[in-house]
């Protein structure tokens, strides 16, 4: 046994070479451990749904026509789990006729379609055409008169519930769960709502059509999405608004 000695007084530090290595290898953990395991950056942030991540997070960010009166947390929308709760960030609109994002739809057998767009469809489409004669009364109204002209957000009139149920409809079954698209569409959804929203707390008519044309937008993203699924088995696909 051959002691390890310390450096100073020469006094045993190690009873042999054997605890030396021991020592020595824990020690080495340790620090490989405290190098590799590093605290949240500064900059993270945490996502209305609890995900820490870090980037800029908004719910402006990704689009600027996105409604500036979503609330940071996510508490004052139709349907509290959406694109903005997940990733903490807006989405694009779509165009029409695009297809690039999102990048796939998820599978749903065409029963499933069929029988969600005989069962809410007719409905979506009234309460896009309710929402698409705002833009009449915006034009027509002096713009102090917008809140008694306009209904609030959540009127059955606008149908944005069974908007919401159609897309369940077409976006997400017992083996894809809640999927991204199915967020995604609800987002478009929760920002028609927030637009009504902007659009009868309004300050000028340029403000309140500013509102408007994003409204339209979502609408249009929203039947662009599930147009992509409407084959001619399951129906016919939506018309988007001009």
């Amino acid at each position: 046994v051959c002691p390890v000695r310390s450096v100073r007084g020469g006094e045993p530090l190690y009873a042999n070479r054997r605890d030396a290595l021991k020592i020595f290898g824990a020690t080495t953990a340790s620090a490989i451990l405290l190098r590799t395991v590093q605290p949240a950056s500064a900059e993270s942030q945490f996502t209305p749904g609890g995900t820490l991540v870090d980037r800029e997070l908004g719910v402006q960010v990704g689009n600027s026509e996105a409604s500036p009166s979503r609330s940071p947390n996510n508490s004052n929308v139709l349907f509290s789990q959406d694109q903005y709760f997940k990733f903490g960030v807006a989405a694009p609109w779509i165009e029409p006729g695009s297809t690039e994002f999102p990048k796939q739809m998820p599978f749903v057998l065409s029963q499933q379609r069929y029988d969600a767009l005989k069962k809410y469809g007719a409905k979506v489409m009234l309460g896009v055409k309710a929402i698409e004669e705002l833009g009449d009364v915006i034009r027509s109204t002096p713009v102090e008169e917008l809140r008694n002209k306009i209904l609030p957000p959540d009127a059955p009139e606008y149908y944005l519930r069974p908007m919401g149920l159609l897309a369940n409809g077409f976006l997400a079954s017992e083996n894809t769960g809640t999927s991204n698209e199915l967020f995604l569409s609800r987002w478009y959804i929760n920002e028609i709502y927030l637009d009504i929203g902007d659009i009868r707390n309004s300050k000028s008519r340029e403000e309140a059509l500013k509102s408007y044309e994003a409204a339209k937008k979502a609408i249009n993203s929203y039947y662009g999405m599930l147009n992509r699924v409407i084959t001619a088995k399951v129906g016919d696909k939506f018309e988007l608004l001009k």
